[in-house]
């Protein structure tokens, strides 16, 4: 009875001690990959400046979350994108009494392919289209708030696609 009392306290201690030892930041890059360049997205849409508010909000992401330092050229990995399309279309639709069909809410879906290319190993990590999806009230918000979340929710992605998923 003493060896299992003695067991089961050697375990716990082990495991309590074990708790602190891991951590997580959400990245396993390659331990030579600290920093990155991204340059200016190219825009294939006919959205003006969506291009460049991607790309401020990915550097402001990328440093906010200590993910890799930004650097202006030739980091360890560049981030290349070009933005494929900007729709703000119907989402949620209702009815009047009259029966006539009112939109509700829109949606602005963005879409960007994207090239997370390892600098040093000369190969891309990650290779695909990405798009990112803002939902608004069309009677309580203008269509920049839908753009806004939009932008959020495709910098998140790339992010998990690219930095995040390794």
């Amino acid at each position: 009875m003493k060896n299992v009392f003695l067991l089961i306290n050697a375990l716990l201690f082990m495991a309590l001690n074990g708790c602190g030892v891991y951590t997580f930041n959400g990245s396993t890059l390659p331990s030579y990959m600290k920093t990155i360049d991204i340059p200016l997205f190219r825009n294939l849409s006919l959205e003006p400046n969506i291009a460049d508010e991607i790309t401020t909000e990915l550097n402001k992401k990328m440093v906010s979350d200590n993910l890799l330092r930004v650097v202006t050229e030739q980091g360890d990995a560049t981030l290349y994108g070009e933005v494929r399309s900007y729709l703000n279309e119907p989402y949620i639709y209702g009815t009047t009494e009259v029966r006539q069909v009112t939109v509700d809410q829109y949606i602005v879906r963005i879409t960007a392919d994207v090239d997370f290319v390892d600098n040093k190993k000369d190969h891309s990590m990650f290779k695909g289209a990405v798009t990112g999806e803002g939902i608004y009230n069309f009677a309580t918000e203008q269509e920049s708030v839908g753009r806004q979340k939009a932008i959020t929710d495709l910098v998140r992605k790339i992010l998990e696609k690219s930095v995040q998923s390794w």
